[in-house]
């Protein structure tokens, strides 16, 4: 069982005390229906590792046969090494993804929340995996073995978790050195001078170095520049790449078309309209209206698919990968279906009906 399965709970008491605090200073910290949009796309990219772990493992174990040297678990200084290591890659995965079309979409889903708090920490992009696998592969040719690796990116991931929070001012001389909440909250707004800036994981010296720095001073607006105005996390997972492919139809040149997905997202080709590049402070927050039935429904449903969820992770490694795909599968439906549920839609309960039926076959199958 990875770290990351194995903190679950420690997530949700963070939070807890995160609600509980809020409530000391009158604030009001989560947002139901964003709430329940930040954990099932946090659930999503786990669920992808546990189905994709072949390729993911296997990636990284392909280039560590032609490593330049035998780095043993057992020393201290290499594990030193090795989280400085992880950070700066982490460093460039993070800046490539917010200055390449391709990358961005994967990764746009983490700052899709229009809030900020502890649960978006768990808000991430389904596949983005696939693309910072690639930026930690020097570090097999460097000699970590793999399950050092494994360890030490769960480690940073897990350091990352403390940084979305509003409740956190600055900390003084620790904002030199360390990713603090006051530098992560410039990195999820959308105003323009904050726009890609802070990409550090643990430490922000990597953004003092290059050229990406940007203290916390003006009022935060979180969020992309274009909200993607829903909680369906399904929809919210896939609206980048839609975005994408609906810009690439509307390019004139097939080279352009091509072009487009590897460029960074403010760039356009001819004959297609320019972005907006910055938002005003205080924009509004997307948000539905729900009725009493709704909230119960999504709630609890909600609550029974996490606790399967879980289960699922819990026993995932000793499934097989036909199990594993049907549970994605299923997952899938259960984003969607409730999400449709959440915004009201007339498809949504069907879809709701026939994935809670598969449900009981499904958890008598995974225990």
């Amino acid at each position: 069982m990875s770290l990351i399965t194995l903190s679950i709970p420690l997530f949700f008491l963070l939070m807890g005390v995160e609600w509980l605090c809020g409530r000391l200073r009158s604030r009001r910290v989560f947002r139901g229906p964003d709430v329940f949009a930040n954990l099932s796309l946090g659930s999503a990219q786990t669920i992808f590792g546990a189905v994709a772990v072949g390729l993911l493992a296997g990636a990284y174990q392909a280039f560590y046969p032609y490593r330049l040297f035998d780095i043993s678990p057992s020393s201290p200084l290499a594990w030193v090494a090795l989280m400085f290591g992880v950070d700066f890659a982490y460093y460039w995965f993070h800046r490539a993804s917010h200055r390449m079309n391709l990358a961005w979409a994967a990764h746009a889903p983490h700052h899709q929340s229009e809030h900020y708090n502890l649960s978006v920490a768990l808000r991430q992009g389904p596949v983005q995996p696939l693309v910072s696998r690639v930026f930690y592969l020097p570090l097999a040719l460097l000699g970590f073995p793999l399950g050092m690796f494994a360890t030490a990116a769960a480690l940073n991931t897990l350091y990352q978790f403390w940084v979305h929070t509003e409740l956190i001012g600055k900390l003084g001389p620790i904002e030199w050195v360390l990713v603090t909440p006051s530098h992560h909250r410039v990195h999820h707004a959308c105003n323009g001078r904050y726009l890609d800036k802070n990409h550090g994981g643990m430490l922000i010296v990597w953004d003092r170095l290059f050229g990406t720095f940007e203290p916390e001073q003006e009022p935060v607006t979180y969020g992309t520049v274009k909200p993607v105005g829903t909680f369906n996390p399904l929809v919210a997972a896939l609206a980048p790449f839609w975005e994408l492919a609906a810009l690439s139809r509307q390019t004139p040149r097939w080279l352009d078309k091509v072009k487009l997905w590897l460029m960074p997202p403010e760039w356009r080709p001819p004959g297609v309209e320019a972005p907006v590049l910055a938002v005003a402070p205080g924009r509004p927050r997307f948000d539905v209206s729900l009725s009493r039935r709704v909230v119960l429904y999504v709630g609890l449903v909600g609550v029974l698919t996490l606790i399967v969820t879980v289960l699922f992770l819990v026993r995932g490694a000793s499934l097989s990968l036909p199990l594993r795909l049907a549970f994605a599968g299923w997952f899938l439906a259960s984003m969607g279906g409730l999400g449709g549920v959440l915004e009201g839609r007339q498809w949504a309960p069907s879809i709701e009906a026939v994935r809670l039926a598969a449900a009981p076959l499904l958890l008598v199958t995974i225990l």
